[in-house]
């Protein structure tokens, strides 16, 4: 994915290393979030290196990133799921929430994953109102169908 080359608003896969750095850098701009930087730089590796996660992003006109979403595959005794390690959208482009949204769907429909989880710290009514997510405890849970 060339500077160039990319399209307004659509979602690429990527493990370009300039890009990663965005994305990492962006956990530190979140108000409240409480995810561990050297932590999630480990999980991205670890993804990377076996194929378990997912990294995505999106750019706006400008060509800067407008939005990122970070999900890996687990297993419980429920079967697999698709887990939302970290996600950011610009507040000013709403209408990628239903392109990530679907992105995510999608993936789980390919591997036949029939959840999506992720945990969260506030917002719970927000998430369940947008994307129909149940609260558990601080995880919420979707069901893919």
């Amino acid at each position: 994915m060339e500077q160039k080359d990319i399209k307004a608003n659509a979602i690429y896969y990527t493990t370009k290393y300039e890009i990663l750095e965005q994305v990492v850098n962006k956990t530190n701009e979140i108000k409240n979030n409480d995810i561990l930087m050297s932590e999630f730089i480990l999980r991205l590796g670890v993804y990377i290196t076996n194929k378990s996660g997912l990294i995505m992003v999106s750019f706006g006109e400008d060509k800067k990133m407008n939005g990122c979403m970070v999900v890996s595959r687990h297993i419980d005794k429920f079967g697999e799921y698709l887990w939302i390690d970290f996600a950011w959208l610009d507040p000013h482009c709403r209408h990628l929430r239903e392109k990530y949204e679907e992105e995510i769907v999608g993936t789980c429909k390919i591997r036949g994953i029939k959840r999506i989880m992720m945990r969260m710290n506030k917002g719970y009514s927000a998430m369940e109102k947008l994307y129909g997510a149940t609260e558990i405890a601080k995880i919420l849970q979707k069901e893919v169908i």
